[in-house]
């Protein structure tokens, strides 16, 4: 290390991270960065420590050049939307070194990703940035997020791409109808809300880019996430006979009263209240919408059905199996679907009743549960009818109920047993009245088994995870504290039988004993 800021409060930090036996190495790091970076701000020493940690980079191992990548990422992204900030200014000098480091950088490890995260924060060296980038052999996906990190903001464009980066901007691969349905959405929002869209899509490239080399650096290459099951791109789900509603007629609620239902082949009606609810391609609206039944009220469940018919593809395809080794810490990959397929074997136990699949999306975990318990056992539920219908298509047996998980339109223990598998998280600020909920339906000695992740307990890695922003996460994706859920499930009347971890990822059973 140069002496340059040798008295500087981080100085000694750094030394003892560059000293550090491989034992101490991660504690080290961990106090040199927070005293310059906490909770995504820089702290005041940070502008006067970046020439010590770009001139410590001349030297060490390729793990700590590639920690201290990682500190200067997150340090210049606390500039962001700025490319003009302290942070960024010196370090923009040291690019071409660091362009040359990441030319010598063994392909795909750690260093190699680390320099990937913090080159996507430098937008005014788009071109040559993009050409090293190829150079080095970055894959399609790399690039496109890339290419879109390093894209301003334009705000004279009228209908720019947003929403539309997780995993990567490539995976988005819609025909003619979606995109002019996209750019209809855009153009319904006003200037201030695309500006922050725009800003939000930026920050969860950070996020996906920056933990996906976080984890290479202290586990070696990421495996290439692979489909664990692969919903029809365009679904096509057929109507079903009243017997798919009939065999289960006794465990449905109104959503409006609670009292019961009886069902037609295209309509439901409320037996106290008279609210009827349609029915269309093995698919009941059980929002509380229904008393608005008829002509109307079917368009407006097809046109949630044709919005992005591709939708529940993308998420098997692309989302989901990038999602689960963002959120579980485990870019390896170890948990297969033959993993999740045996989890959901063994941990679902259900009593007498119908078994509940709450959040089952397209219907991969459906299949497993079906397989598990019987298709003539199983509803699905979910709030997304497009999801339901890539379902329906792939299990015409199984009925599809559009309604949320925080109230459940069926009566108090009338369920065998319930499963929400990689879910909760998706209904996060109602996990709480989910779970509740799913107690109340649920029979005494019935199960209720999930899979979900927990708040990673690393600041570094929380940051990374939080910075990507969904639609049910606007403000941040966030995880869980196992203790506090946990303590819902004993609230509505689960006993945990069963809870382990792989990495960040939770799956739990729990029976329903009082």
């Amino acid at each position: 290390m140069t002496n340059f800021g040798v008295d500087h409060p981080a100085a000694a930090l750094l030394r003892s991270f560059e000293n550090a036996p491989a034992h101490r190495v991660e504690a080290a790091y961990q106090q040199l960065v927070a005293a310059l970076w906490q909770g995504g701000q820089a702290t005041d020493s940070a502008i006067d420590a970046v020439p010590l940690l770009l001139s410590a980079m001349q030297h060490g191992e390729e793990r700590q050049k590639g920690d201290l990548v990682i500190l200067l990422g997150l340090l210049v992204e606390t500039e962001y939307p700025r490319t003009d900030g302290p942070v960024g200014t010196a370090i923009h000098p040291h690019l071409d070194h660091l362009l040359d480091l990441w030319r010598d950088a063994e392909h795909e490890k750690g260093l190699w990703q680390a320099l990937l995260y913090l080159m996507s924060h430098f937008p005014t060296e788009r071109s040559r940035i993009l050409a090293t980038a190829r150079a080095v052999g970055a894959g399609a996906d790399d690039l496109s997020r890339l290419d879109r990190s390093l894209r301003a903001f334009d705000p004279a464009d009228p209908a720019p791409t947003v929403g539309r980066v997780f995993p990567h901007p490539t995976a988005w691969n819609m025909d003619e109808a979606e995109l002019e349905f996209d750019r209809a959405w855009v153009r319904s929002l006003a200037p201030a809300q695309v500006a922050d869209q725009w800003h939000n899509d930026t920050q969860t490239i950070f996020g996906f880019t920056g933990a996906k080399a976080y984890w290479a650096l202290r586990n070696g290459q990421p495996v290439p996430a692979v489909p664990d099951s692969l919903a029809p791109r365009h679904p096509q789900p057929k109507d079903a006979d009243v017997e798919l509603w009939q065999r289960h007629a006794a465990a449905y609620r109104c959503p409006l009263c609670s009292s019961g239902l009886t069902f037609e082949a295209d309509e439901a009606t409320c037996t106290s209240c008279s609210a009827r609810f349609p029915i269309r391609r093995g698919m009941i609206d059980l929002t509380g919408a229904g008393q608005q039944a008829g002509a109307g009220r079917d368009e407006g469940l097809l046109f949630q059905l044709s919005k992005i018919s591709t939708m529940g593809h993308f998420v098997e395809a692309h989302a989901r199996p990038h999602f689960k080794r963002l959120c579980g810490f485990a870019w390896d990959g170890p948990v297969s679907s033959a993993v999740e397929e045996k989890y959901i074997a063994d941990l679902v136990r259900p009593v007498e009743g119908p078994v509940l699949d709450v959040a089952a999306g397209p219907g991969g975990w459906t299949i497993a549960l079906a397989e598990a318990v019987g298709a003539e056992r199983v509803i699905a539920l979910d709030l997304m009818p497009v999801m339901l219908a890539a379902l329906r298509d792939r299990l015409p047996s199984v009925p599809a109920v559009v309604a949320s998980a925080a109230t459940l339109p069926f009566g108090t223990g009338t369920l065998g047993a319930a499963m929400c598998w990689n879910g909760p998280h998706a209904f996060f600020d109602d996990t709480e009245a989910a779970i509740r909920e799913i107690g109340r339906c649920v029979r005494p000695g019935g199960t209720f088994t999930t899979y979900t992740f927990r708040d990673a307990t690393d600041p570094i890695y929380r940051h990374f995870v939080h910075s990507h922003h969904f639609p049910q996460h606007e403000h941040g994706l966030r995880m869980y504290d196992i203790g506090t859920f946990t303590r819902w499930l004993n609230q509505a009347g689960f006993t945990v039988r069963e809870q382990f971890e792989i990495g960040l990822a939770v799956f739990i059973t729990a029976e329903k004993t009082h």
